[in-house]
Parts: structure tokens; sequence; C-alpha cells
């Protein structure tokens, strides 16, 4: 795992089973949300019990479709990647800051972006 990204489990209510989750960052910054796709309603599609990039910010929000990720090892790796040699990180203060979603949509549990809920089973 890099040495630059860590992680903190929690819980998030994505409306659906994915609730297993860990905030990434880089260097102390938030860079991303991770959900663990829950394998009841993801494993007919061969990525239950994989990482899923629920949000992102800075370089990592402008991916239009991240993968799944089979460890968290690789999912930072893939975010070390992503985040490597960015520029600044932070506006100044007193500038507003608007989220963006990497999923864009294309999240599995689709709770994030204000994109809806995904269906319960």
């Amino acid at each position: 795992m890099s040495t630059r990204i860590t992680l903190d489990h929690v819980l998030v209510d994505t409306g659906s089973a994915d609730c297993e989750g860990c905030l990434a960052y880089r260097d102390g910054r938030l860079i991303g949300v991770l959900t663990q796709l829950d394998p009841d309603l993801h494993g007919d599609l061969g990525v239950g019990r994989h990482w899923f990039l629920e949000a992102g910010f800075g370089p990592v929000a402008a991916e239009p479709r991240p993968p799944t990720f089979l460890t968290l090892d690789e999912a930072c790796a893939w975010l070390d990647g992503r985040t490597a040699g960015a520029g600044p990180r932070c506006p100044a203060s007193d500038q507003p800051v608007t989220p963006r979603c990497a999923a864009a949509g294309h999240s599995p549990s689709a709770g994030w972006c204000e994109t809806g809920h995904a269906p319960r089973r």
C-alpha cells in the first residue's frame, strides 16, 4: 500500500447494502470515498466484495468511470497514480469550493451525486 495514501474505515450511507467504506487521504487531504460492493447486489456482475470509488476529489474527481478494485491495496495504488505530482491541492480559504462526483452517476449504489439509490433486493 502506498505510504502517501491512508485510509479510515467508515460506514457510508449509500442507501443500499454497500455500506462498508473507507475515506482515502493523500498527505492528510481527502481524495476519495471507497465502498465495498455487496456480493448479494453485485455478485452476478463479478464485482461482489470489490472496492468502488463512490466519490473523488481533486485530480481523482476528473475520472469519468473509475474501475473497481479487488483489494484496498489496488485502490490505493490507483489513487496514488492519479494524485502523484498534483499541483496545489486547496484553494485559498476565501474561495468557494464546489464538490464534484468522480462516479458521475456511474456508482453501483448510486447514492452520491443525487443520482438516486440502487434498487433493493
